[in-house]
């Protein structure tokens, strides 16, 4: 990877909507078992982890993808930064950006929509239980936070960008596009929820290229969300 942004040019179009093809089949095949697992009570907290065990298995397809065009995981963004300094900075950069969005662009589309505000009922068991919120802190920082990066900004705009033929403006496409995703997988929590999670990934896809496509400051970011809205959550102070 380049510090320009562009993506390495060893995935051909073809290839690349193989990759995307072959990601969503999985993740949905993991999906359908896990909601099997989940109707004999076999996953303790079904609610509030739902999806997590598939993000889990869905990065080994990720790496294996990878594999299979001779590249790492770590290829998508997460190779060793030549100053560590940057991480934080521009990690901090990227939360102030995507706090900004929920602050001003999601409350704008929400009401140009019709949107109501997202769902978190499914999390009503975090209010005061410490011991959950801290371990559900935990996994949501790794599967939140460092795996959708992987997937949903690593992955995904790579592959797309591919698809869409390749520069400056495929790249956007390609980040907004898997914003539109992300947020659609969030459709648990509402059509608000698929707003707010929408203009997020949008922001944080746009970020990922103004960093010269690099995970970290990303990873940092979207896991220090994940950990106010969850304590936000613990302690009520939304619903």
């Amino acid at each position: 990877m380049d510090p320009t942004g562009t993506a390495p040019t060893s995935i051909d179009r073809r290839s690349a909507a193989i990759d995307i093809a072959l990601y969503v089949a999985t993740a949905f095949l993991f999906l359908a078992l896990e909601r099997g697992f989940e109707q004999f009570d076999l996953l303790p907290h079904a609610d509030i982890f739902r999806g997590a065990p598939t993000l889990f298995a869905s990065l080994f397809v990720v790496a294996a993808l990878q594999r299979r065009h001779g590249q790492r995981l770590f290829d998508l963004g997460m190779q060793r930064p030549r100053r560590w300094w940057s991480v934080p900075a521009w990690g901090l950069a990227v939360l102030v950006v995507s706090i900004l969005l929920q602050l001003t662009v999601v409350p704008a589309l929400a009401i140009l929509l019709g949107a109501p505000e997202p769902d978190f009922s499914r999390y009503d068991p975090l209010v005061g239980d410490l011991p959950l919120f801290l371990f559900t802190v935990l996994g949501a920082m790794f599967t939140g936070g460092f795996i959708e990066e992987v997937i949903y900004r690593g992955l995904l705009i790579d592959r797309l960008d591919r698809v869409l033929g390749g520069g400056r403006r495929s790249a956007i496409g390609a980040a907004l596009l898997s914003g539109l995703i992300f947020g659609l997988i969030h459709f648990e929590w509402g059509f608000g929820g698929v707003i707010s999670t929408a203009a997020l990934g949008a922001g944080l896809g746009l970020m990922y290229l103004v960093t010269g496509r690099r995970l970290w400051p990303l990873i940092a970011a979207h896991a220090t969300l994940d950990l106010i809205l969850l304590t936000q959550l613990y302690l009520g102070v939304i619903e």
